[in-house]
């Protein structure tokens, strides 16, 4: 094919320059319009050459476009000699004898005299198109044997089988340098000011939005991912597809694909069309549809309908999965082998496919078998016959162990606040147990759950994974063979472009002023983050060779003392302040204490807890416990309002076990109770026996030894699902021992959470509580160990402890309890649920004769990050006049 640009120089500029000359001494305006020319025709052929690789398409535009300037000279050429016939028969005269070849040889004679300054530029403006042409025609590829090399590949790999993931693209590797070598097609900057329209994932930025309190309270630190805004996308709706659950997946997965597709970008729908395409295709072969047909149709300005004919998809012929090595017989890899992702007759879905994979590494490094490689990987495509076959082959090697674990400070300067043993405690496995993910997981919640540092890292040194070759299929063989060899053609031309290279000097940027202090800093950090690098390679090189992992624990304790402030709101106290102290670390035995005051209207108390490890700093401690409380009761009856005083002291064992795992608390506590009696006009004769106490021994006291056992199963910690708790605690005291009478206090209580539906729209929680004090003189027990109902936790609708026995309209306190709720709780938007609710029950005399009280409601759930919060309208629907309350709770709903 003739090159573009010679053709240019010769057949426009060229001629139309000599034409203008001719008439340059006699018509002036003809001169204008043949210098115009020249330069439209020169930016015209460089805009052509450099835009459009394809030459077909340069020549017919090069053609149509000479035509268009000859007919405009032609025109102004008649107009300026209709009468000039003389001249224009020497004009043609001229031309006649003129040949294009020889427009470097013209002579004076030959051409009539003209001004030769303006001769002059023409000609320095020629030869710089020239030159500027020769440029091109060395930069621009053979563009027809580019096309062609460019069919050849697409019809081998149309022929060839696909290979794994990582050999393919090895293979694509080498048809693109051979290509490279037959066509390297010149390198173009973009327009950095304008966005890529083909680019479906463009984003913009915006201004930061302001946020509401809440979503600056609970997301600070999310401020950068709130200044981009994703431009907007196009609305997909794929046709031809059928209900069966295969195609839906391949609608499904077309809509997804082309869903990120900007509506910039879709604005030139035939520009976008090949891309379009392109996706189209990628999102169908992944779920197993490599012959599909598509009908793509532009309906709005961002609205795409896809006409898809899925043909028969590929299927999945055979599958080998093999392991191999010393753990080619674990559990772990077993059951990959029996039950994979992808089963022979089903579809071949990369992503099931990939999955598998994944899992089969997962279970090597979570294993320890760090020496684990690959042998072979292979998913075969086989058309038009639709199948392929799967060969996964995977060598284990040997099985790695820990190695016990090496403490630091992240300051090497400052000693270790705890002792060794106190940290080794906090150490799930021993030195040459067998190497398991989860060990090392659990080490590091063990550090961060046991609140004594700021912070702690966990460095686990692995050696590199190794780098075996695989084991080719014999067609990526043949086909690797074929481009090796065309690839050795180009080999010694690129050595003798690599030798140029080696020979250009390169400029010794530390001679610049300022440099080398720079380089002075650069080395310094340099030689410290190199000194790192060496001790983790040494590490890494000593694993391989011992098969053990070093565990390296960096600890920071820097902060001991934290304390925390807030404010809050209950329906049961009003608005409370509350402040927690807590110092992490008191000596290096790993004792702690932690101090909680709170203060409301209608309560005020501060407590003490300080925790001595045991056998575990965790899961087995003990704690000294102390307290005051005052607590003002208005809610008695006949005007009697209780001021209660309460003080505490004991200690516990607490004895903790995995979650799911039954806890266990033994405990011992003295309480003395001071109630002050306040009201107008009180006739203690009037006043009952049961409530007598009070008023004759106003402090009242109880030792009591207590068990508790507990159990708790939840899919979440802080906003559960699913879940179920349990508790039963008994308390019991003698009047021998600092108690007012023999009794024993028996309590359970059951939670439970059950959701269903598409994302757990559909929830179910229920509690129910039980107590009994089992005494012969229920009179004489302390007025602050009697049950009461009524508040957030019990029954809504009624105030805090409003409800229990009476005796002449005065709270006596029941000797049993029993209080039960259920409660429907419907997601309508994510994290929120409207909850209706029913609560049932009472504080009972002994007999159980007391009414038993009802309340129902309408509930506000929000699952924020700290915990589910609830606000409640609750109605007491037992009353002749419904109480109405409103409810307002944080906290776990088990």
């Amino acid at each position: 094919m003739p090159n573009p640009n010679k053709k240019i120089l010769n057949r426009s500029l060229l001629a139309i320059a000599v034409d203008d000359l001719l008439y340059v001494s006699r018509y002036s305006k003809t001169v204008l319009l043949g210098i115009s020319c020249v330069f439209s025709t020169v930016s015209y052929a460089e805009d052509m050459v450099l835009s459009s690789p394809d030459s077909s398409h340069v020549d017919t535009a090069i053609e149509k476009h000479e035509q268009q300037q000859t007919a405009q000279i032609q025109e102004a050429l008649q107009q300026q000699t209709e009468n000039t016939q003389t001249d224009q028969q020497h004009l043609n005269a001229a031309l006649q004898e003129f040949q294009t070849e020889a427009v470097y040889q013209l002579n004076d004679a030959d051409i009539p005299s003209v001004d030769q300054t303006m001769l002059n530029e023409i000609n320095q403006i020629a030869a710089e198109a020239q030159q500027e042409a020769k440029q091109q025609e060395q930069q621009l590829p053979t563009v027809r044997q580019a096309i062609d090399a460019q069919k050849a590949d697409d019809a081998l790999l149309q022929t060839t089988v696909t290979a794994p993931q990582d050999q393919q693209n090895k293979v694509d590797q080498l048809i693109q340098e051979i290509q490279a070598d037959q066509v390297q097609l010149p390198q173009f900057q973009a327009d950095v000011s304008r966005e890529d329209p083909s680019n479906p994932q463009t984003s913009a930025m915006t201004e930061t939005k302001k946020r509401g309190f809440l979503a600056r309270l609970f997301r600070r630190g999310n401020d950068n991912n709130e200044q981009v805004e994703v431009l907007p996308k196009i609305n997909v709706t794929v046709t031809g597809t059928n209900g069966e659950p295969a195609e839906a997946l391949l609608a499904e997965n077309i809509e997804a694909k082309l869903s990120t597709f900007t509506v910039d970008a879709f604005e030139d729908f035939n520009v976008a069309l090949p891309q379009i395409r392109n996706l189209t295709t990628q999102a169908a072969q992944a779920v197993g549809y490599y012959e599909p047909g598509f009908k793509f149709t532009k309906t709005d300005d961002n609205d795409l309908v896809v006409a898809v004919k899925p043909n028969e998809p590929v299927t999945v012929k055979s599958q080998l999965i093999e392991f191999s090595g010393a753990g080619a017989t674990r559990p772990a890899f077993q059951v990959i082998s029996v039950v994979p992702d992808l089963n022979e007759g089903d579809i071949f879905n990369h992503g099931l496919y990939e999955t598998t994979k994944t899992r089969i590494s997962n279970a090597g490094s979570d294993q320890g078998y760090f020496d684990a490689y690959w042998r072979m990987h292979d998913a075969k495509v086989t058309l038009p016959e639709n199948t392929a076959d799967i060969s996964l082959k995977y060598e284990t090697g040997e099985r790695y162990q820990l190695q016990g674990v090496e403490f630091r400070m992240s300051d090497p300067d400052k000693p270790f606040p705890l002792r060794r043993s106190v940290l080794e405690k906090l150490v799930p496995f021993k030195d040459g147990d067998d190497y398991m993910s989860w060990r090392v997981n659990l080490l590091s919640n063990n550090l961060i759950n046991s609140r004594y540092f700021n912070y702690a890292l966990v460095n686990v040194i692995k050696p590199d994974p190794l780098d075996v070759p695989l084991e080719l299929p014999d067609d990526v063989k043949q086909l690797l063979q074929q481009s090796q060899s065309q690839q050795d053609a180009t080999v010694s031309s690129e050595a003798d472009d690599a030798t140029v290279v080696k020979s250009q000097q390169v400029v010794d940027e530390t001679v610049f002023a300022g440099a080398q202090d720079e380089q002075t800093l650069k080395t310094a950090s340099d030689t410290d983050q190199s000194d790192n690098d060496d001790e983790n390679e040494q590490l890494k090189a000593q694993a391989r060779q011992d098969k053990k992992i070093p565990v390296i624990v960096y600890l920071n304790a820097d902060t001991l003392n934290n304390l925390e402030t807030g404010i809050g709101y209950g329906t049961d106290t009003g608005v409370r302040l509350r402040t927690q102290y807590r110092r992490s670390i008191v000596n290096d035995r790993g004792h702690s204490f932690d101090a909680n005051m709170e203060l409301s209207q209608i309560r005020q108390s501060i407590d003490g807890r300080y925790m001595i490890p045991y056998k575990d700093p965790l899961n087995d401690y003990f704690n000294i416990v102390g307290g005051y409380e005052r607590e003002v009761r208005d809610q008695i009856g006949q005007g009697v309002e209780l001021d209660i005083e309460s003080a505490v002291i004991g200690a516990e064992r607490t004895i903790k076990r995995p979650l799911g795992e039954w806890q266990h608390n033994l405990s011992v506590r003295y309480r003395l109770d001071r109630i002050t009696t306040k009201g107008d006009n009180i006739d203690y004769d009037d006043i009952p026996d049961a409530f007598k106490v009070i008023s004759s021994d106003p402090e009242q006291e109880s030792l009591l030894f207590g068990y508790e056992i507990s159990r708790t199963n939840q899919d979440n910690r802080v906003n559960p699902t699913k879940g179920f708790r349990q508790f039963y605690r008994a308390e019991i005291g003698s009047k021998s021992l600092l108690t007012e009478t023999d009794m024993a206090i028996l309590n359970a209580g059951w939670r439970f959470i059950y959701s269903l539906g598409e994302n757990a729209d559909h929830q179910f929680v229920g509690r129910a509580d039980a107590g009994y004090i089992v005494t012969d003189n229920f009179d004489q027990v302390p007025y602050n160990l009697r049950y009461f109902a009524g508040g957030d936790q019990s029954i809504r609708g009624y105030d805090y402890k409003s409800l229990s026995p009476k005796e002449d309209d005065l709270l006596l306190g029941g000797q049993a309890l029993a209080v039960g709720s259920l409660e429907y709780n419907y997601q309508f938007k994510e994290g929120w649920r409207a909850a209706v609710f029913a609560d049932v029950g009472n504080a009972y005399n002994e007999d159980f004769s007391n009414d038993t009280k009802y309340g129902v409601g309408l509930g506000l759930r929000w699952a924020s990050p700290v915990g589910p919060i609830r606000i409640d309208v609750g109605a007491g629907i037992s009353e002749d006049s419904i109480p109405i309350r409103l409810h307002f709770f944080i906290g776990p709903p088990l």
